[in-house]
This record gives structure tokens, sequence and C-alpha cells, in this order.
């Protein structure tokens, strides 16, 4: 961010292009006393999504890539219920919300932590 510019301004210069849609989980009963649990579209949102360089791991012998993003929105009143329990599918991937916090000199950006690539 430039000197002298304040998030406010960096909201509106910032280019939120990518469209992503948040997913809950939601619990049903499948008729015969068991509860199912999918995840469900929520709401479709535009974003700025930037990733970060991926990382491996070796877990029980088999390699594990995952990849890290910063995922930012517009904070509004549809996006207020959003939580870590929730996820993101953005990009062709599913990403697991690892961290959310509002930035910002009045919270106007929710800046959420996804991981993909590994379980939930």
């Amino acid at each position: 961010m430039a000197a002298g510019m304040s998030v406010a301004a960096n909201v509106r210069a910032e280019r939120f292009r990518d469209r992503i849609t948040i997913q809950r989980q939601g619990a049903e009963d499948d008729g015969h006393g068991n509860v199912v649990s999918e995840f469900e579209d929520l709401l479709s949102l535009w974003a700025d999504m930037r990733e970060a360089t991926g990382k491996e791991k070796i877990s029980s012998g088999v390699v594990e890539a995952s990849r890290m993003a910063t995922i930012r929105i517009r904070f509004s009143s549809a996006s207020r219920g959003i939580t870590a329990a929730d996820r993101v599918v953005a990009r062709g991937q599913i990403w697991n919300i690892r961290s959310i916090a509002r930035i910002g000199r009045v919270g106007e950006i929710l800046e959420m932590l996804c991981e993909t690539g590994v379980a939930t």
C-alpha cells in the first residue's frame, strides 16, 4: 500500500475479481434415522484472492501438498455470519477456512486465511 493511503482507499483500489462460493455444512435426516451432513452453497461473493507458495509434508509415508491463500471480501450483512466452520470454493478448489479477521479502520474487509490440499 502506498504511503499515506488508507485501508478504505485501498479497498476501493483493490480488484475483487475472483468469484467465490461460501459453503456451510448442513445436517439432514436420511429418512432412516441417520444424520447426513453435506456442504451446501450459502452465498457467492466477489473476492480478492492471493495464493501463497505451497508446502509439502510426508504423512504416513505419503507426500501431501497444501496451498495457503488469503481471501478478502467486503464485510456486509451477508458476509457477517461466515465462520471457520464454513469453507470456500474458489478456482476449482475447496479451501478450508483457518482463521477470519475484520481488517481496516472500520472493519470494512473480512480477511480469511484458507488452506487447500489437506483434509478438514
